[in-house]
């Protein structure tokens, strides 16, 4: 009995200090849900999601609430991770965040160029080089101040990479055949942004986040190219889980 309370209070603590070394968030199970498919959609290993949940076994309920850690979505190089796509090429990808195509080679241990689907990229942070966008400078005209308050105002507690990336967000709807193609257009889109709802979008933006539109502007997109982005351990609508995620940053998921 002693030995099994010791286990038991060990294990207790594991789980303690595992959950003081990330920031997690929060994600509520629904019907269909099994720990298999949450582990995957978020990038997380099985048994860390186990560990994180002191759960025995895989059974779940609707409605229970998972903490999903999310301290491994940044590396200890100080970058971020990147989920390669069909389609996608070393060279597109340097592209599309602003990193050269040698120096994700040599973070990544790459030998030559080849990639395969489902592969994660670590996309360096430490500098940010300014990439040439696909529709060859359309975000030129883009109003970075009026670009700096929605990013002030949906990501104003999030890390800078996270900043930029509700921003390249944004700029990647511009670019988008679903979407209006004007910033106007879509930060006005009818339910697009819940500060946009509530005003919040007219608070004075902070001097990062005016840094951050204007590094997104540039090019730089730690999104991976997303579409859409939410805070999952806030009320969402059941349909954006129907995105596939491509990143995480802070609390926020990035989807397409």
């Amino acid at each position: 009995m002693k030995r099994l309370l010791v286990i038991v209070i060990s294990l207790g603590l594991l789980f303690l200090l595992a959950g003081g070394a990330v920031a997690d968030w929060t994600y509520t199970v629904q019907r269909g849900d099994t720990l298999q498919a949450i582990a995957q959609r978020f990038g997380v290993s099985l048994g860390n999601l186990r560990q994180r949940n002191g759960l025995w076994t895989d059974s779940l309920r609707i409605g229970q609430r998972i903490t999903i850690p999310t301290g491994t979505a940044a590396t200890s190089t100080g970058g971020w991770t990147y989920t390669v796509r069909r389609g996608d090429t070393l060279y597109t990808i340097s592209q599309r965040v602003g990193v050269p195509v040698n120096t994700l080679r040599s973070v990544n241990g790459l030998a030559s160029n080849t990639l395969r689907i489902g592969q994660r990229l670590t996309i360096p942070t430490g500098g940010t080089a300014a990439a040439t966008t696909a529709g060859g400078g359309s975000r030129a005209g883009v109003d970075t101040y009026m670009l700096a308050r929605l990013i002030h105002a949906e990501a104003e507690a999030e890390p800078y990479i996270g900043k930029v990336a509700v921003g390249a967000v944004v700029l990647n709807r511009i670019e988008s055949p679903l979407f209006p193609n004007t910033l106007a257009g879509v930060l006005y889109q009818p339910h697009a942004f819940e500060t946009v709802t509530n005003g919040r979008i007219y608070t004075t933006p902070s001097n990062e986040a005016v840094r951050a539109a204007r590094d997104a502007v540039n090019g730089w997109d730690p999104s991976g190219g997303a579409l859409y982005f939410f805070n999952p351990g806030k009320v969402v609508s059941s349909w954006v889980w129907t995105r596939t995620i491509v990143n995480r940053i802070g609390k926020h998921v990035f989807a397409i």
